[in-house]
């Protein structure tokens, strides 16, 4: 956006010589009026930083681009220094996965109550007989559950901060199943509307606008006990914001008044639309809500194989929640599937799921974007391009349908070793230790601490060493 402007500028300035920026990151009358009121210069050094971004991609990436594909003879692929390692995590991952296996299982007790429980591969036996129970095939074994108390604690539950772009990725992948590409058409549709602050921001600052919004939303419906405003960000300054609704208007609200004609937007809004801005809106509320307080439990499920005790396993429940605060409206916490579970013996009425699995499973689209907000590399603005960029490169492939993981193909594989191993050269260049520090450049230059000339000059210098450049190549 900082180049666009500059490029606007520099097409007007021949004609006029007052030219000012305006930013706004919600498209509501009253942001566009503010903005309008509050007119600022161009930022050089911002726009520095992200012509350092472009070129860099274009002499990095490109070159590299360029070399896999004379390598493999294919035109359709390419290389980058995020791209690459992020590949890198995909199959590190998935080698993982296939190396410590248990199997997963799911069973319904005589109380009707679901547990799922990991059992280790050398417990043959009893894996033997719940595979023949899943198979509703009769055997001569017994197989008893006992349920025993092994502990309780009240905990104070805090809420969440509002959505990044990293964790809204995640969250509407991991809950909704919506892949990346998806979520970022839906937000940006939900942005240009005027329903939400702009989807590409790594800030979780709340604005007074938004906290004075979430006051009234809370203050109307649960009462103003309930209201807790929270500025979250820590020490970020400048204006980009959380991800958030700009109306005190929750998804019931909003389809009734699109059923009704009372609003109308530019867009259609479909089913997924709603569940996206339902997502936003709940967990903005919540981090402008009081705490919880639950009782959590654990509990010890034992197995027995005709009376031998075969297996062990805890898990935790929140078995009440005593103070609900930010649970009116924010329901995901880690606990609440065992709601039912009571001390007891059991019999076992049927496996509802065995299967082999991995304790450590391969990434999901989520998983990848939370890891680029964590070791430093890519932007929010890019987290979604990259790992869709890898998919249509046919370097992965997502695959389940309840549970989306990435898996790399044999392609994926052949690029990322002839990248790293067969080319040490070009190691460096995609390194994940490397990336950062481009990034931390790119960082340096926005807040004026180095002059974008003489970052492009190393990165050109280095691309020359490399052998990615001729030396008479100069974009």
């Amino acid at each position: 956006m900082k180049k666009i402007a500059w490029d606007v500028y520099m097409m007007l300035r021949p004609y006029v010589s007052n030219i000012v920026r305006i930013e706004f990151h919600e498209v509501t009358k009253k942001a566009i009026i503010d903005a309008i009121a509050n007119p600022r210069a161009i930022s050089l050094s911002m726009v520095g930083a992200q012509l350092v971004r472009r070129i860099e991609d274009r002499w990095i990436g490109f070159g590299l681009s360029q070399i896999v594909q004379g390598k493999f003879n294919r035109k359709t692929l390419s290389a980058g220094r995020v791209q690459t390692p992020v590949l890198g995590w995909i199959i590190e991952r998935y080698d993982e996965s296939r190396k410590d296996k248990i199997y997963a299982v799911t069973m319904t007790l005589s109380n009707g109550v679901k547990v799922r429980l990991s059992i280790p591969p050398d417990k043959e036996e009893f894996i033997k007989a719940l595979k023949a129970m899943h198979r509703n095939k009769s055997t001569d074994v017994e197989i008893k559950v006992k349920v025993t108390k092994a502990g309780e604690a009240e905990e104070e539950l805090n809420p969440v901060p509002p959505y990044t772009t990293d964790a809204l990725l995640r969250d509407s992948a991991n809950i909704l199943g919506l892949s990346v590409e998806q979520t970022m058409a839906i937000a940006q549709e939900l942005f240009e509307s005027g329903l939400i602050t702009y989807h590409r921001t790594d800030s979780t600052r709340v604005s007074n606008v938004g906290i004075s919004i979430a006051k009234e939303y809370i203050s109307d419906r649960f009462g103003s006990d309930y209201f807790v405003g929270r500025a979250w960000g820590g020490k970020e300054v400048g204006a980009h914001e959380c991800i958030r609704p700009t109306r005190p208007i929750d998804s019931d609200d909003l389809r009734n008044l699109l059923n009704t004609g009372l609003l109308q937007l530019a867009i259609r809004v479909t089913a997924n639309h709603l569940r996206v801005y339902d997502l936003i809106f709940r967990r903005f509320m919540a981090s402008q809500m009081k705490s919880a307080r639950v009782l959590k439990e654990r509990f010890k499920i034992s197995l027995y194989l005709n009376g031998v005790n075969v297996h062990e396993e805890e898990v935790e429940r929140v078995s009440k929640i005593l103070e609900p605060g930010f649970t009116k409206v924010w329901g995901y916490i880690e606990g609440r599937e065992y709601q039912e579970l009571t001390p007891g013996e059991y019999d076992i009425t049927s496996i509802d799921y065995i299967k082999k699995v991995s304790r450590t499973p391969p990434l999901r689209e989520g998983d990848i974007i939370a890891m680029m907000r964590e070791r430093g590399i890519g932007r929010p603005s890019t987290y979604a391009k990259i790992v869709d960029v890898i998919l249509k490169r046919r370097y992965a492939l997502v695959v389940g349908r309840r549970i989306r993981y990435v898996v790399p193909t044999n392609l994926g594989r052949q690029v990322y070793r002839f990248l790293t191993e067969e080319n040490k050269e070009f190691s460096d260049l995609v390194s994940e230790e490397r990336t950062r520090i481009v990034e931390k450049h790119m960082d340096d230059v926005e807040v004026g601490e180095r002059d974008y000339m003489d970052v492009l000059n190393e990165l050109f210098n280095e691309a020359i060493s490399k052998g990615i450049l001729r030396e008479n190549v100069i974009s």
